[in-house]
């Protein structure tokens, strides 16, 4: 009751925010520890990868500008082809390697969607960022439950990760029998990739 308006707002704001911040971490740890067991069997269907790819990018758009950070999706001819895999994990593979581009990204960087054609009947996708960089012997780590670097800058009013992302991302292409690839330097940004089988 001592507190005035402006303040009872502020501290409303600062709980609801760590409220939302540990929903969504609640809601990872749930979806990896199903992901871990086995409890999820991808649906595999044909899509256009370039309409998911455009779909993540225009949901990505705010938190971009937000942060300063330029989203954007390179034009290639691959963008109409079809995969085959499943559409929804796939969406969430994207979506948390956006969040951690966005999150390592300093202000008045990139982050890139890409497609590129692996061989014969696959499609690489990648996500690349002008950010921070991971250093080389942390590389081995980044996939583990929980992991995080000791020098890993915290994004600006989002906090320190909770080191779940990456670890989803890696079961959920384990599920597609792809294996997620990482072309990391701290002077140039970071690389994610990974293959999709093309639609016949």
């Amino acid at each position: 009751d001592g507190l005035d308006a402006a303040a009872r707002r502020q501290h409303l704001e600062t709980a609801l925010r760590h409220l939302r911040r540990l929903h969504r971490r609640i809601a990872d740890l749930f979806e990896l520890s199903k992901l871990e067991a086995g409890g999820v069997a991808p649906r595999l269907e044909p899509f256009r990868l370039g309409e998911l790819l455009q779909d993540v990018v225009q949901d990505g758009q705010l938190a971009a500008r937000e942060r300063g950070v330029t989203l954007s999706l390179a034009a290639s001819a691959e963008l109409h082809a079809s995969v085959r895999a499943d559409i929804g994990l796939i969406e969430r593979v994207l979506q948390n390697l956006v969040d951690n581009a966005l999150t390592h990204t300093p202000r008045g960087g990139a982050v890139t969607l890409a497609v590129e054609r692996d061989g014969p009947g696959a499609l690489r996708v990648a996500v690349i960022d002008s950010g921070s960089g991971i250093a080389r012997e942390h590389l081995p780590h980044i996939f583990e439950r929980y992991w995080r670097a000791d020098d890993a800058p915290a994004s600006p009013g989002h906090g320190a990760s909770a080191g779940l992302g990456l670890a989803i991302v890696k079961r959920i292409l384990d599920l597609h029998g792809s294996p997620v690839r990482v072309d990391s330097d701290p002077a140039r940004g970071t690389r994610f990739e990974f293959s999709l089988s093309q639609a016949a």
